[in-house]
């Protein structure tokens, strides 16, 4: 969207006018005659026209100028951005159901009205769902008894040590229909740490070579058959993706795994089963956070389609107005979406969307969009060209002119209104036969609302200092905050460090710190989420931030991006309040404070969130307790339990730089003097 104009000074000359006037008792109480025809009341309309002309010059500068040296450098607000759900689908017939692209549902409950989602691609839906889940690690079954968590929480694919047998086991509650050339999709969602996000050497992670062979199986009444058409977009659970497949004829439910007491139902099983490791493996082993069958992805957008926008005048500038904005961004296989007829037989003609006509020339058939206003703006002529004038009966009257501006199919919508929580997209808008109902069993994530002007002129030094380009820690910062629609609200970046998910430690206590790795980079976000005192990134908002950062990092960087180990405090302290205090009012106070202060979001000494490998220093929680009005003293010393380790009295505690405190409660006893 462009940057809009900036008034310093609002008032007009009649404001100005007014304003003296009601100053004139105050000031000369004796003057009383406030006709025009009085002297005085000729000086104050002389003077307030002077200044309406100062106001007017002033307003000039210097916000003004600042906006026009942003727009100067092509910094624009950023468009709003549309969240997107999983859409898990329930069906009633025996057969596959197909759910077309563009199928829309709607949010129930939603605080800002009505909130619109639509799948983005075609898939068969079918009446089997996930009822068990276990993983085999080459030795031992474990069964997963949270498959779909909500809240970001994972488990191990094929457990700690991942190796040729190693297998995760999915079980259904029925057998996918056996049909020929339908392929039904079951989403994985991973959080690996090692590779979630990744961008290496310059290629996406669909390039990077896979850490296994797998090979798919189903379970049958003598053994396990192979599933012969398998497409894995997840590249071996390196990545959130699709695991498609045709279903067998011979799928059978049996009792399998941990599951083989005479209690335990039987179940259509799935086996995603480790046949060779190649090179070294998995640098780490893969964690899924989810598992979604039956389910498509979704944005909160609508689509419309052929919408005339009206007839060209032939004039310098048209502009024509969308019905439905702000409109989305095109695809990047989509040129534009203005399409023209200049009555020379060729009908409508695409037009090419550009962001100003600086390299247009009089023929150039191109045009800008305003996104957020939905505004189509044509060339003067000279700088892009003037469609042309269609008149229907060959005169000059406007009334017959003919309309010849048209928009093709475009996307319209976004906001944060479109994060709603799980289970709430639950309306169907149009109808799917056999579709009985519809909901998203995980939170909706990454929409966001249109930049603020003070948003943009806030971070227009950060980008002014990138220059489009990630080289220092705090260049990967800066751009990992700015990344759209993941709602990042701090970051920090540890150069020459892959990821890593605790502390290693020497038998001495000490940290043992792992070699450099020249060339990476790990950044670490931590989002605006549901849980305040311990937010996760979602595999999204991880996924965004790695793909933002994909176009700036250098191409020899080996980018990760993760979580913060959080590091559980809990203050344990006796507490005497003064004579005539509530103990209540002073405990809720008391806690209150200490779960600020040990919060990644709104702790620390400034309050602007806990640093990154902060130190715990002991003298913190006696300084937070004892500002506290109501405190008379602390009793004997405190203790404080990291992780629910009780650490030595006194000393204070030095965390990793990839770590960061949180908080739940704590144990306070308070009283009074005896």
């Amino acid at each position: 969207m462009p940057l809009p104009d900036i008034q310093l000074d609002n008032r007009s000359y009649n404001d100005l006018v007014n304003e003296l006037k009601r100053r004139i008792p105050a000031y000369t109480p004796q003057w009383t005659d406030f006709n025009e025809s009085d002297p005085g009341i000729a000086l104050i309309e002389m003077f307030s026209w002077l200044a309406d002309i100062l106001i007017y010059r002033i307003n000039q500068i210097p916000d003004k100028a600042y906006i026009k040296f942003l727009q100067m450098i092509g910094i624009q607000l950023a468009l709003p951005a549309p969240a997107q759900a999983y859409l898990t689908f329930t069906v009633t017939s025996q057969n596959p159901v197909l759910v077309r692209g563009g199928t829309r549902v709607q949010a129930s409950g939603a605080s800002s009205g009505q909130v619109t989602f639509e799948t983005v691609d075609d898939f068969y839906a079918a009446g089997s769902n996930v009822a068990a889940v276990q993983t085999f690690d080459g030795a031992t079954y474990s069964v997963v008894t949270n498959f779909n968590p909500v809240d970001g929480s994972s488990y191990g694919a094929f457990g700690n040590l991942p190796q040729a047998g190693s297998a995760l086991y999915i079980g259904f509650d029925n057998a996918y229909p056996s049909t020929d050339g339908f392929e039904y999709p079951l989403i994985f969602l991973v959080n690996t740490p090692s590779v979630t996000g990744l961008a290496q050497g310059g290629q996406s992670t669909q390039n990077i070579s896979p850490p296994i062979e797998f090979v798919l199986e189903y379970s049958t009444a003598t053994g396990w058959g192979t599933f012969t058409e398998v497409t894995d977009s997840t590249n071996q659970f390196t990545q959130t993706g699709v695991l498609s497949f045709q279903a067998p004829s011979d799928w059978a439910s049996v009792q399998w795994g941990a599951l083989r007491r005479s209690t335990d139902p039987s179940y259509f099983w799935m086996r995603y089963r480790i046949s060779q490791v190649l090179g070294s493996g998995y640098q780490s082993p893969p964690l899924l956070t989810n598992i979604l069958a039956n389910s498509v992805m979704s944005l909160n957008a609508e689509t419309a389609q052929g919408e005339l926008l009206g007839a060209s005048n032939g004039m310098p500038n048209q502009t024509f107005q969308i019905s439905n904005y702000p409109v989305l961004p095109n695809p990047p296989s989509v040129s534009g979406i203005v399409q023209v007829n200049e009555g020379d037989g060729n009908g409508y003609t695409l037009w090419q969307e550009v962001l100003d006509f600086s390299g247009s020339d009089s023929n150039s058939k191109v045009y800008t969009l305003d996104h957020s206003a939905g505004v189509v703006t044509f060339g003067d002529g000279v700088h892009g060209k003037i469609p042309h004038w269609l008149s229907s009966d060959g005169s000059n009257l406007e009334s017959s002119d003919t309309p010849n501006v048209q928009v093709t199919q475009y996307q319209y919508g976004g906001g944060s209104a479109g994060n709603v929580g799980a289970n709430t997209i639950t309306s169907m808008i149009d109808t799917v036969p056999f579709v009985a109902s519809v909901t998203n069993l995980l939170p909706a994530q990454l929409g966001s609302d249109e930049q603020t002007v003070e948003d943009a002129e806030e971070k227009a030094p950060q980008q002014i200092r990138t220059l489009g380009r990630a080289v220092t820690p705090g260049d990967f910062v800066t751009l990992a905050i700015q990344t759209p629609g993941a709602r990042v609200q701090r970051a920090t970046a540890i150069p020459l460090q892959r990821p890593q998910t605790q502390v290693v430690r020497a038998a001495d206590g000490s940290v043992i710190l792992p070699p450099n790795a020249p060339g990476v980079v790990t950044v670490i976000v931590v989002p605006d989420g549901p849980d305040p005192s311990k937010p996760i990134a979602s595999d999204q908002t991880m996924t965004a931030v790695a793909a933002y950062l994909d176009a700036y990092r250098l191409v020899t960087c080996e980018l990760y991006v993760t979580n913060p180990v959080y590091r559980l405090v809990e203050i344990d302290a006796t507490i005497t309040v003064v004579p005539g205090a509530t103990t209540g009012t002073v405990q809720a106070l008391v806690e209150n404070a200490l779960l600020a202060f040990y919060n990644p979001l709104t702790g620390g000494q400034q309050g602007a969130g806990w640093d990154f490998g902060g130190t715990i220093y002991v003298s913190d929680a006696y300084r937070q307790i004892l500002d506290v009005p109501g405190v008379l003293r602390i009793e004997g010393t405190i203790d404080i339990y990291v992780d629910n380790q009780l650490q030595p009295q006194d000393q204070d505690i030095q965390l990793q730089p990839f770590e960061l405190v949180y908080s739940t409660n704590h144990t306070l006893n308070v009283g009074y003097s005896s």
